[in-house]
């Protein structure tokens, strides 16, 4: 901590980070247990998430790895964001203008091209060969980049994953989860260069030999209303998988389905019932009182949360927010101190629990206004 850090910022830091952590085990701890009957999908693995909370609201094998086809590249897009820009200029390296196996732009060795083409020839298009480029320009290697990508995946919570390339194309050992490949999806949505992109219909390419226009594969983005995302997959060891997200009122959820039969119908059939069946209450907000606690020797301390607290809920659920007090509080107690736990309750079950914070304050007792309680406590005793 450095010296002109005071005391009050320290605290709320330090309530932020532990919501945080708190927040990560108990998502991945409630993932058995949706609270409304969730839709009878054919897919071998699917899963539902509201991308601000991270909530699990529907799932199958959600946790069990599957090779995840060109859904891989929503990591890849995100790694290449944070490192390049658009702008940039890539000299096709002879091993991307060989990675012509799936879907490939044709790229030769020797040729530059933008990031920004290559970006959108991935996610649009889904070409391996311009994950690659990307790739060795983000971080001078594919197993550097690789490497980047596992490390950047356990960061993100997705622990069930381990990728061997940045395309997807069948390594035995190249897999993730519908829970993961979710998890990784929000956090590329929250990139702007790259939610921009997933949400893009179709892009012109301008340089190379003949100019293109690429249609984006995911069919969603022309007839699910709302529809923002991400990426489609296809493999014959992996079958149809799709990362799917859409936004209406504000909110934005993920749908992940695996080996589906019907990838797209299932998808929107997952975020029709994620919609229908949920919404997003913001419970509190931080400075605003969410219980209020009488200290020894008569002080009132005001709890309120850290970061603005919300969480989806079905439509018709009671939800109550009350606040366990941590045991021996007393004065003094600083502004934004923690002072015990916020838990969310939804028909009667806690579904969350985030600290609480002090809303301002308390100052020790005086001196003579110890003295005056310790006599009056003495004199009552009696």
């Amino acid at each position: 901590m450095r010296g002109g850090a005071c005391p009050r910022t320290v605290a709320v830091e330090r309530g932020r980070s532990l919501a945080r952590v708190l927040l990560a085990v108990l998502l991945v701890a409630g993932l058995a247990a949706p609270t409304a009957a969730q839709p009878a999908l054919q897919a071998r693995a699917f899963a539902l998430v509201e991308a601000r909370t991270g909530q699990v609201l529907a799932h199958r094998q959600a946790h069990t790895p599957w090779p995840p086809a060109s859904t891989t590249k929503v990591l890849t897009a995100l790694l290449v964001a944070e490192s390049l820009q658009p702008q940039d200029v890539v000299t096709v390296s002879p091993r991307a203008a060989a990675q012509r196996s799936g879907a490939a732009l044709g790229l030769r060795a020797g040729e530059r091209r933008r990031v920004e083409e290559l970006f959108y020839a991935m996610l649009l298009a889904s070409a391996n060969d311009a994950a690659v480029a990307l790739a060795e320009a983000a971080a001078g290697s594919v197993e550097a980049f690789v490497e980047r990508m596992n490390a950047r995946a356990v960061q993100l919570g997705a622990r069930n994953t381990h990728f061997t390339n940045p395309h997807g194309l069948y390594d035995p050992r190249h897999r993730s989860t519908a829970y993961d490949l979710a998890q990784i999806a929000r956090a590329a949505l929250r990139n702007p260069w790259v939610a921009k992109a997933v949400a893009t219909r179709e892009y012109e390419l301008t340089s190379g030999a003949i100019p293109r226009r690429l249609v984006n594969r995911n069919r969603l983005l022309f007839t699910y209303p709302g529809a923002n995302g991400v990426k489609t997959g296809w493999l014959v060891e992996s079958g149809p998988c799709l990362v799917a997200s859409a936004q209406r009122e504000g909110r934005t959820l993920i749908a992940v389905v695996l080996d589906s039969p019907q990838v797209f119908r299932e998808a929107a059939r997952l975020l029709d019932f994620g919609f229908t069946a949920y919404e997003l209450r913001v419970l509190a907000r931080p400075g605003q009182p969410v219980g209020r606690v009488r200290l020894p020797g008569g002080e009132d301390l005001q709890a309120t949360v850290a970061e603005e607290l919300a969480w989806a809920v079905p439509r018709t659920a009671q939800v109550g927010l009350r606040v366990r007090w941590d045991p021996g509080l007393k004065a003094p107690v600083g502004a934004g101190q923690r002072v015990g736990w916020a838990e969310v309750r939804v028909d009667g079950r806690e579904e969350l629990r985030v600290p609480a914070v002090a809303v301002r304050a308390v100052p020790p007792r005086g001196r003579w206004e110890e003295l005056w309680r310790r006599v009056v406590e003495s004199v009552g005793g009696r």
